[in-house]
């Protein structure tokens, strides 16, 4: 079944066929409309995307990036493993398919492949997860044919769509509640030196501690990557070094 099959079989042209599937039935009669569907309806008729999005130059496919610290790469951490990462991609397919959007994923170790990804994917927008910062998403930004979102990305770019969160008060916060049920030794594990989000999120349990005179100790630092085989690792350490940490 093609659309010249249904236009001949309700007799109209297949720009009318067109204009109903597309929901375009502003010069469409019910009447025409009803014959349409139910012809479609009928024969279980189903548009090829492909040729839709060739000839309306849309895809409605929406790529969802997720940057990998090449570390992590080494260690085989598992991403979409993460509860923040799994969520953020339900959440995000979720409202898409809501907008007869479809999803595309992919993780990428080097900046340079989300460039090569663009110029290669017929996706009409990318959202990134931990993106990089700095020259690379600017000369991304610059670069891209079509929208660009990204979460917790410190590029301040005039065509980014940029979600963010308040890293530093979340962990000031986190520190706190600590604090408030009297723990003092309280360890903080991340490899912030390296990453902006990390090193905010470093900052607030560090003004935490420091607004309640408790003196910072750079032992209860365990710079591991903020993922669930890092955790494991600080866990280790922390119990096989007898450590006071209690938090």
């Amino acid at each position: 079944m093609t659309l010249k099959d249904i236009a001949d079989l309700a007799g109209v042209s297949m720009m009318t066929v067109s204009n109903v599937i597309n929901g375009k039935t502003s010069r469409v009669s019910q009447k025409t409309r009803d014959k349409v569907n139910a012809i479609i309806e009928e024969y279980g008729y189903v548009p090829n995307l492909n040729a839709r999005s060739l000839s309306n130059k849309k895809s409605h496919i929406i790529g969802i990036i997720i940057s990998l610290d090449e570390k992590d790469v080494l260690l085989g951490t598992n991403y979409f493993e993460n509860p923040y990462v799994s969520t953020m991609i339900g959440a995000i397919e979720k409202e898409l398919q809501k907008n007869e959007y479809f999803t595309m994923i992919r993780s990428v170790s080097k900046n340079a492949d989300i460039i090569s990804l663009l110029k290669n994917w017929n996706v009409d927008g990318i959202i990134i997860l931990y993106p990089a910062a700095g020259e690379y998403m600017a000369k991304l930004m610059d670069s891209a044919t079509c929208p660009i979102a990204t979460f917790d990305c410190e590029l301040d770019h005039p065509n980014l769509i940029n979600i963010t969160s308040n890293d530093e008060k979340g962990m000031y916060l986190s520190t706190k509640y600590m604090i408030n049920h009297g723990h003092s030794a309280i360890a903080f594990v991340a490899d912030y030196k390296n990453s902006h989000v990390l090193a905010n999120r470093f900052n607030g349990y560090k003004r935490a501690l420091e607004e309640n005179h408790i003196t910072f100790n750079p032992d209860y630092v365990y710079e591991y990557s903020p993922s669930y085989e890092g955790g494991i690792q600080a866990g280790r350490e922390i119990a096989s070094n007898s450590s006071p940490v209690t938090a």
